[in-house]
């Protein structure tokens, strides 16, 4: 029997193809294990103690405990990598004598907080008691101002403060003006100021002189009518007893 010598294609070897998700799986491995080792590593300097807050020094504190200030902003054992400085400036800042604060670190374990302490600048008086504030109406805990200071005696109220509370500073401002600016433009000392709500500021100068000044607007035009109209009626011989600024070119005496 002859032999069959037709040409036949072999049976071809199956190639397996390579598995592409499991490619897929080690490339995202190796794009992710960097990122958690720096993940890993931050935590681990983040929780090291050779990186935590020992030390807490308070600076430009005068009038306040600098243990208690510290202790407060709750800085000491944290991480000097991830400082909570907002909300330690939030907890220092509730602190009435406080008016302002800053933070500094000092490598590698110590922070330091710089505070600028409210200073007083006058006396408000309210219900037979003197409290000291600052120039922008905080009450203070205790303290005097240095030199020649304004004293307001509030009237028509009965409260009690307590130190944060605030008191009108637009007041305060305009007594330090006219306490400072008196002896010149009045040839006159202011003896104490008063204070009322919907009324404002009325200085008792020495001599007997009452004058109402509402409050600081238009200060300039008040002084130069209340000066000129003192002029004019001490030359008539009839010096006024008080006078009203409050309302413009509509001033009223007595």
């Amino acid at each position: 029997m002859p032999k069959d010598r037709n040409p036949r294609r072999r049976p071809e070897t199956e190639r397996r193809r390579p598995d592409a998700r499991r490619g897929f799986r080690w490339r995202w491995l190796a794009y992710l294990l960097p990122i958690l080792l720096v993940a890993a590593g931050t935590y681990g300097l983040l929780r090291s103690p050779w990186l935590s807050v020992r030390t807490v020094r308070v600076a430009g504190a005068d009038n306040l405990d600098r243990a208690a200030v510290a202790e407060i902003s709750g800085l000491e054992g944290k991480s000097m990598l991830a400082l909570p400085l907002e909300d330690a400036r939030r907890k220092l800042l509730a602190i009435p004598q406080v008016k302002s604060v800053s933070f500094r670190r000092s490598w590698p374990d110590e922070v330091v907080i710089a505070v600028k302490e409210r200073q007083p600048a006058a006396f408000w008086s309210v219900s037979g008691r003197d409290y000291p504030v600052d120039e922008e109406g905080v009450v203070l805990a205790a303290g005097a101002p240095d030199g020649p200071a304004p004293r307001i005696v509030e009237t028509g109220s009965e409260r009690e403060m307590a130190p944060g509370d605030r008191v009108p500073a637009e007041a305060l401002t305009l007594a330090r003006r006219v306490l400072e600016e008196a002896p010149r433009f009045l040839n006159r000392n202011v003896e104490q100021f008063e204070y009322r709500a919907g009324v404002g500021l009325t200085a008792d100068f020495a001599g007997g002189l009452r004058v109402t000044f509402g409050d600081e607007r238009a200060y300039e035009y008040k002084v130069a009518v209340l000066a000129e109209l003192l002029e004019t009626l001490s030359a008539e011989g009839k010096p006024p007893k008080a006078v009203d600024l409050r309302f413009g070119d509509r001033v009223t005496y007595e």
